[in-house]
């Protein structure tokens, strides 16, 4: 049975939600890659074992979520979470389309059964406050809203990054010290559909 020694954080979200943004954001490295236009985390979940501040930390970049390979992502993630222990899932959504779809709902809802979740509203420099209330209370589990990238837009205004510190404090409300731990993953995730 695969040991682990550091507190597992996966993060997990649609393709283009701002995932490899925000462990890019969290950590101050590049350690994943970003783009615009196809998917550009490769299938599969990308572990890479780091220091957040005083937490020592394995953060899990999982492949997006895409409609129509749906069934393959939680066959794949259910594996996955199968032979190793997670200790706190971030499920990422994209602020900027302003909508919570029934598939994350879902997703989280069915995570709930298992882990700790906590949702980030990325890109949520798009939106009002009130509209990211409005997401949020939509969604079943703690909520942050989160820029995990300052960028110059087409106009030459530009928007500034906030939320790491929110983020950072909801793993800490979770973290527990490194110890040698045997997976322990009970049962298999139902993602079943909304009746």
């Amino acid at each position: 049975m695969k040991k682990q020694l550091y507190f597992h954080i996966v993060v997990i979200g649609q393709t283009g939600a701002g995932k490899s943004t925000l462990i890019n954001y969290l950590t101050g490295q590049s350690l994943r890659a970003t783009g615009v236009g196809l998917p550009v985390t490769e299938k599969g979940f990308h572990a890479t074992d780091v220091q957040l501040e005083d937490m020592h930390v394995t953060l899990t970049d999982a492949w997006g979520i895409e409609q129509g390979r749906l069934e393959e992502w939680e066959k794949s993630f259910t594996k996955f979470a199968k032979a190793t222990t997670i200790d706190l899932i971030i499920y990422c959504i994209d602020a900027s389309r302003a909508r919570v779809q029934t598939t994350d709902q879902r997703i989280i809802s069915a995570l709930l059964e298992h882990y700790p979740v906590v949702a980030v509203l990325t890109k949520s420099n798009t939106l009002s406050q009130q509209d990211i209330h409005k997401m949020a209370a939509l969604i079943p589990c703690r909520t942050l809203a989160v820029n995990s990238l300052e960028e110059r837009y087409y106009d030459g205004s530009q928007s500034v990054t906030y939320g790491r510190n929110r983020v950072i404090n909801a793993i800490r409300t979770y973290y527990h010290a490194p110890v040698e731990k045997k997976k322990s993953f009970l049962g298999g995730l139902r993602f079943g559909k909304n009746h």
